[in-house]
């Protein structure tokens, strides 16, 4: 009979009751300690929330059609249409230029910017890019603020929950009294 087979099962025997034994005692989960919170942990995640919401703002102003479309309607048409929006927010290749893009003549292509014949911004550009900013700046503010009263309105504990811990710290106590008046009559 091969040596090999029951030296293997008796080596494999050997450490599962000496893996069962580190599981049981070396290894046992640690007392649970009460915590007021979650720690530092609060601080980074309201850190991220409030890096997201600036992210997202910039997002919002920076990349999105909304503010130079209400910008364009209000400055050139008072409250109508977008009539020419498009025309207005393209910009044109200076004449000096001499691309060359098959069936499109020179000088008459036109790319997204607010440039002028020499290629410089427009005030329009510098216009919009403070509205942009401003927007980016009113945006947190009134989601910050909507997230502050969200956080007054909601309880950090549940009505009913506060109700059952005030319950348990007066039966405690009561247990308390009753144990001191025992300990008192027995001494009598």
């Amino acid at each position: 009979m091969p040596l090999a087979p029951l030296l293997a099962l008796l080596n494999n025997i050997v450490e599962i009751r000496l893996d069962a034994i580190q599981f049981v005692v070396d290894m046992r989960r640690p007392v649970a300690m009460k915590a007021d919170g979650i720690g530092i942990w609060q601080n980074i995640l309201e850190f991220v929330v409030k890096l997201a919401v600036i992210a997202n703002a910039f997002l919002i102003a920076f990349t999105s059609d909304i503010i130079p479309q209400i910008f364009y309607r209000y400055r050139h048409h008072g409250t109508s249409g977008l009539e020419g929006y498009v025309n207005y927010t393209l910009a044109h290749l200076p004449s000096g230029c001499n691309y060359s893009i098959a069936h499109v003549p020179s000088g008459q292509c036109s790319y997204r910017g607010y440039r002028d014949v020499h290629g410089d911004h427009t005030e329009y550009y510098y216009e919009l890019l403070v509205i942009r900013l401003a927007f980016v700046v009113v945006f947190e503010h009134f989601v910050f603020a909507i997230a502050g009263l969200i956080d007054l309105m909601v309880p950090d504990i549940p009505r009913s929950l506060y109700l059952k811990i005030k319950r348990e710290e007066y039966l405690s106590q009561q247990a308390l009294v009753e144990v001191e008046h025992e300990d008192e009559m027995m001494k009598d």
